[in-house]
């Protein structure tokens, strides 16, 4: 057995991932009833705590991940300083992100299916269009451009949801700290023209990093790639790429239309909005496969991944908890942003003694308390998993 640590509300559990600038891990935390809650904590690393104007950064895109309430966006609960550490706790996805989906495909050798493909780029449509909707409490426009859609930020759960996470390099004009125009951040294969030249952007260039995604999806390699960096920013500022026909014979026309239109070089020539995409995916959708729902994504998925999903159950059970300090919670440095009931308030490491300590609670993000719509009904989500081993199957 190991051991949890406790990390402000949170005890941290398996890290899940690790970059440049943190390290994301899954954890616990309880209500006052005793029900546990699965959050994700993304804890910037240690050698870069000390960097004040990074911190600040952070926050301030904190703070505007924090006014992203939509149900395609991961929920961010809170940023917080505790025990000289700095970290941003967010809802946790039970899933896989598209990278890792992608990668399975090319080690299986086996495409991701088109309708999958045209569902998840909608569906990241959707979040990016809410995101660049966002107004301020006077009803201006915030301009929040992601600047990071990628495959790893993407995020495909197992029950067929998908959330774009990440706005961690996501500028908006409520931001203290500025990018200097000429600095490029993001992930080069995926970023537009304009962003690969250190230019001003707008909403448009996400745009064209998601077609950048839709075309990996289907082709299961990036529109653009090169032997250096160089020259791989040469290339996506000239836009230039095979043409999606070529790299992957027999994509309905209308598809490899959205795409090529997303991808376009210029930015009057794209879609004008994520909502206009998204319509022309669901439009393509409805005419090819209109019995798609995401329990389609939800069954590849489980079928894809069954050995991960099982191996993930029983390393839950592997953590002990120690006695929790309520003492340790550290500061939470956007709580004004966030208001007195968010849901952050309600979590706590202690465990209710007369309560059932081990049973997960769902959180509806977006909805008072966390709690379910009055339409759905809450015993879906209490059903088992069945997980079916594909290697019975014959």
């Amino acid at each position: 057995m190991q051991r949890a640590r406790q990390l402000g509300r949170y005890h941290l559990l398996d890290r899940l991932a690790c970059g440049g600038m943190a390290e994301i891990f899954r954890a616990k935390t309880f209500d006052a009833r005793g029900q546990l809650h699965l959050v994700a904590i993304k804890r910037v690393l240690a050698h870069l705590a000390q960097d004040q104007h990074l911190i600040q950064m952070l926050v301030d895109e904190a703070r505007i991940a924090s006014r992203l309430r939509h149900p395609n966006i991961t929920r961010v609960y809170e940023f917080v300083r505790a025990q000289g550490e700095y970290f941003l706790a967010m809802e946790h996805v039970d899933g896989k992100d598209l990278k890792s989906i992608l990668d399975r495909c090319r080690a299986r050798e086996k495409p991701l299916p088109i309708a999958h493909a045209a569902w998840i780029a909608s569906e990241a449509a959707a979040a990016l269009s809410g995101a660049h909707d966002l107004a301020d409490t006077d009803g201006q426009p915030l301009r929040v451009v992601h600047r990071d859609v990628s495959p790893s930020n993407i995020l495909c759960s197992y029950s067929g949801e998908v959330k774009l996470c990440d706005f961690g390099i996501a500028k908006a004009t409520t931001s203290r700290v500025h990018t200097k125009t000429g600095v490029i951040k993001g992930k080069v294969k995926y970023m537009s023209p304009e962003q690969a030249m250190g230019r001003k952007l707008d909403h448009r260039s996400d745009i064209f990093s998601l077609g950048a995604v839709l075309y990996e999806m289907l082709a299961l390699a990036p529109p653009f790639s090169a032997p250096n960096e160089m020259d791989l920013l040469l290339k996506v500022r000239d836009a230039r790429f095979t043409p999606l026909v070529q790299a992957r014979p027999g994509i309905p026309p209308q598809l490899a239309a959205i795409v090529e239109r997303a991808l376009a070089r210029s930015k009057t020539e794209r879609y004008q909005s994520a909502e206009e995409m998204g319509i022309a995916l669901k439009a393509l959708i409805a005419d090819n496969v209109p019995e798609y729902t995401r329990s389609h994504l939800s069954r590849y998925l489980r079928k894809v991944f069954s050995e991960e999903i099982e191996r993930e159950l029983r390393l839950l059970e592997e953590y002990t908890l120690g006695e929790p300090n309520p003492s340790m919670l550290g500061e939470n440095l956007i709580a004004d942003a966030l208001g007195p009931d968010a849901l952050y308030t309600q979590f706590t490491p202690l465990v209710a003694h007369d309560a059932a300590p081990h049973r997960e609670r769902k959180v509806y993000p977006g909805t008072p308390g966390g709690r379910a719509p009055k339409d759905l009904d809450p015993s879906i989500h209490d059903a088992p998993t069945l997980i079916i081993r594909t290697s019975r199957r014959r």
